[in-house]
């Protein structure tokens, strides 16, 4: 039988030298047999000798002996492939450690936390910062060995700061308790992460728990609390950005923070109508900022353009003047360096027309025109407004022919501006005023005829050609004029004016009192009412002009109730809406406003359909109707500017209504006007790149959402950010995709549920290129932190548990084993 277990004995022999610990013994007898063929458990006389070596410490000798066993095994023990990994990682072999420490990756034990901590230092050697984040973190997460736990829980932090993964970073260098080595450090790198980090309600939080907070802290909160206020402020809610730039003025170590938290506290109240505290505020900045480099759109320039509007408001106009003289000036003097298009092209433009309306109210007539021709040679937007006030001018002066040639060419070469109307309606006054009555009807009727629909002229213009063809003879055609007037929604200063002249005509000129009488019930209108009527209104009246409001709102109830067709109805329904908004009342508001819009075309029709559309929008929810009413507004916009509202307004409620047609065209026509700002071009991408990814053209969308990240900084560019990620993930560029999921998490901090759905796109695109154990750890990672939104942390569990699976399934650990015997293998299993 001796023969029989010769080739057996030596691998037995060599496993009770290693039982013993008799490692010398193990090497010198051992080695040499790993150069023998005919030996058996060939495969185990390499490991006992490698883990011999190991034993001793000689890491460089071990590892071909330890290398040869695992090349050779298709599973092996933890310790295995701890022992492996560690040989490796302690001769440089980084790359080929990562495999074996990564085998450990899910063994919740001291070994496996180890061998985390060991494989986040093998990933920093080979350079690849996130993934030894990852491992840091799982080591972290560990309480088997304290020193490890801390320094693994020092790295993440330092790892997540360098990598701006800020949120995170924060989270754990709070960890770091007073007693640890690295506190001091861990403060350092807080401060500067609250610096420049998004989320600044957090951070302001965490520095208000810190005891003993040092100058620098202090100035950190201070740049915090401001940058928060101004967030606040871009997302449009500048109730609660006052709070914020109050705070940090509360702390004002930094002097530029300081002055630009007064600038913006100083428009808001301008926005605000408070004019007084706008005026202290803005010339508190002004005084200050003198030196310091500011950004454009906080700068001396808009300081000074928002104060000249101050002034203008409360109509001191030369005080106004000053400042709008101010801001042109200095935006030429600095526009090279100045890179904001809004405040190079729009400010300018529209200071330089304020400055000369300020000349115009001051009398000033030449020096008014010098700022208008530098608007008109300049093309700034709100142009034609000049040749308009140029007109009047010329007018003013007495030429009047300049006049009228001024005027006609706005109704003929701008016929879509905003002053065409105001163009014609002139040119007809003109020319009445100068008793040519055929020349001036001509600009009248064409008033009436283009603009019926949109112009508040349409009433005084069917009144003056009443009166023109009353004076020519022609009583029929004048009273013609005089009867559409009540087609048109008439104010009751109107009314009175037509049915004065109707009066006329039909009694004193044409002796016939019954059709003055009969035309008088067809409108529904009480002779001997009309001073009842008239005290039953002016009740209501009184109590509204007195800021009664529930009082006012039942008295114009009470009014509608007798006088449904009254003269003063239209104002009445009016006055009611505007009363329920003041108290709130958005309901009932909304059906008052309503109620004016059903009237049709009136001076009360556009105004009735913007506060109707924003009730419907912001209180009601009905974005169906908010549509309609501002799709309504845009086709009767008197200017420019309220047609652009519209447009914005229709564009979000076709959005919240699931219009996708209507999207897309209203989406266009903002980013094509000019008077929308970055943000709201930003808005308009947003939409369209949403239209773009339902249709699945992803070029268009890509493009969109590019233009996004581009214009702004809030929550829908964090959308947009996951979106353009998600469309390389769908295209298969996932190296691109995987490079945007991280740069998204850091970039939209502030918006913890698209760092989510990021991070669970991160981990479908690692784990599609078998990176398995970063995609596992970036799942771990968000079920720890996040805690916002259940759907998304179920869909990370879910999928976080298919991973494991995988990552089992294709494992090479070997299941625990309780092997104290030595058995005799008599077969060519082991043979190498």
């Amino acid at each position: 039988q001796a023969k029989k277990y010769a080739n057996h004995i030596p691998y037995y022999i060599t496993q009770i030298y290693f039982a013993e610990g008799q490692y010398d013994k193990v090497i010198n007898y051992g080695a040499p047999l790993t150069k023998k063929r005919n030996i058996r458990n060939l495969k185990e006389i390499h490991q006992l000798v490698g883990q011999a070596f190991f034993e001793k410490k000689e890491y460089k000798n071990a590892l071909p002996y330890l290398e040869y066993y695992g090349e050779r095994s298709n599973k092996m023990r933890e310790e295995d492939f701890y022992q492996l990994g560690f040989v490796e990682y302690k001769t440089g072999h980084f790359a080929k450690a990562i495999k074996n420490f990564e085998e450990l990756s899910k063994v919740d034990s001291p070994l496996g936390q180890n061998a985390l901590y060991n494989l986040g230092d093998c990933y920093i050697r080979v350079g690849k910062k996130n993934s030894a984040r990852n491992a840091f973190a799982a080591a972290s997460r560990m309480n088997y060995d304290p020193q490890i736990q801390e320094e693994s829980l020092y790295n993440y932090a330092k790892l997540s700061y360098e990598l701006k993964y800020d949120g995170e970073a924060v989270t754990a260098l709070q960890k770091i308790k007073p007693t640890s080595p690295y506190h001091t450090e861990a403060q350092t790198i807080m401060s500067a992460i609250f610096l420049n980090t998004r989320d600044y309600e957090r951070a302001m939080q965490i520095i208000e728990k810190l005891p003993n907070k040092t100058p620098k802290l202090r100035e950190t909160y201070q740049k915090v609390a401001f940058n928060r206020g101004l967030q606040l402020y871009k997302d449009g809610r500048s109730v609660q950005a006052v709070k914020y730039f109050k705070k940090s003025l509360e702390v004002p170590v930094d002097q530029r923070t300081k002055a630009l938290a007064i600038y913006w506290l100083g428009e808001i109240a301008h926005t605000q109508n408070n004019y007084d505290a706008s005026i202290a505020q803005m010339s508190q900045f002004i005084n200050l900022a003198r030196g310091m480099k500011l950004p454009d759109e906080a700068s001396i320039h808009m300081a000074n353009y928002t104060q000249g509007y101050n002034y203008l408001k409360k109509k001191k106009y030369s005080q106004a003047l000053g400042y709008f003289q101010g801001t042109v000036g200095g935006i030429k003097q600095n526009e090279m360096f100045i890179s904001n298009d809004y405040v190079k092209h729009k400010v300018l433009g529209d200071a330089t027309l304020r400055a000369g309306d300020c000349l115009f109210k001051g009398n000033k007539y030449n020096e008014a025109v010098r700022f208008y021709n530098e608007a008109i040679n300049n093309k700034y937007s709100g142009y034609v407004y000049a040749y308009y006030q140029k007109a009047i001018i010329e007018g003013l002066r007495g030429n009047t022919v300049e006049k009228l040639l001024a005027l006609e060419r706005i109704a003929t070469s701008y016929p879509n501006s905003e002053y065409a109307d105001d163009a014609l309606f002139e040119l007809g006054s003109t020319y009445q005023e100068m008793g040519d009555l055929n020349k001036a009807k001509k600009p009248l009727k064409q008033l009436i005829s283009n603009y019926k629909n949109k112009s508040d002229l349409v009433n005084a213009t069917l009144i003056k050609l009443g009166l023109i063809t009353y004076n020519q003879g022609s009583y029929q055609t004048a009273i013609n004029y005089y009867k559409q007037v009540f087609s048109n929604n008439p104010d009751p200063k109107e009314a009175q004016g037509a049915l004065a002249a109707l009066e006329e005509i039909y009694i004193e000129d044409l002796g016939k009192p019954d059709e003055y009488f009969a035309f008088l019930e067809s409108i529904n209108y009480d002779v001997n009412s009309e001073e009842k009527e008239s005290i039953s209104f002016q009740s209501a009246e009184t109590q509204f002009e007195n800021g009664n409001y529930e009082r006012a709102i039942q008295g114009y109830k009470r009014y509608l109730r007798s006088y449904p067709n009254g003269r003063n109805s239209l104002m009445a329904h009016y006055h009611t809406a505007e009363s329920y908004a003041v108290l709130k009342n958005y309901a009932d508001a909304l059906t008052a406003y309503e109620a004016v819009v059903a009237r049709g075309q009136s001076k009360y029709y556009a105004k009735a359909l913007s506060k109707a559309a924003l009730i419907a929008y912001n209180y009601s929810k009905d974005f169906n109707k908010s549509y309609e009413l501002y799709s309504k507004l845009e086709k009767v916009a008197s200017t420019e500017e309220m047609k652009f509202d519209a447009q914005i307004g229709a564009l979000r409620s076709a959005y919240r209504s699931n219009r996708p047609n209507e999207i897309n065209a209203m989406a266009r026509k903002v980013v094509n006007n000019p008077r929308a700002s970055n943000d709201q071009k930003a808005t308009a991408n947003f939409y369209i790149g949403k239209f773009a990814m339902v249709k699945k053209n992803y070029d268009e969308a890509l493009s969109a959402f590019n233009q996004v990240t581009r214009l702004s900084d809030n929550e829908q560019t964090a959308e947009a950010r996951y979106n353009i990620a998600y469309i390389y993930y769908l295209r298969r560029d996932l190296e691109i995709a995987k490079q945007l999921c991280i740069n998204a998490n850091k970039e939209s901090s502030s918006y913890q549920y698209w760092v989510a759905k990021s991070v669970i796109l991160l981990s479908d695109i690692l784990a599609e290129q078998g990176d398995l154990f970063n995609a596992r750890a970036a799942l771990e990672g968000l079920i720890e932190n996040y805690k916002e939104d259940q759907e998304l942390i179920n869909i990370a569990k879910q999928k976080l548990a298919k991973l494991n699976s995988q990552t089992d399934a294709s494992s090479r650990l070997a299941a625990p084993e309780d092997n104290g015997t030595l058995e005799l293998i008599d077969d060519n299993s082991n043979r190498p």
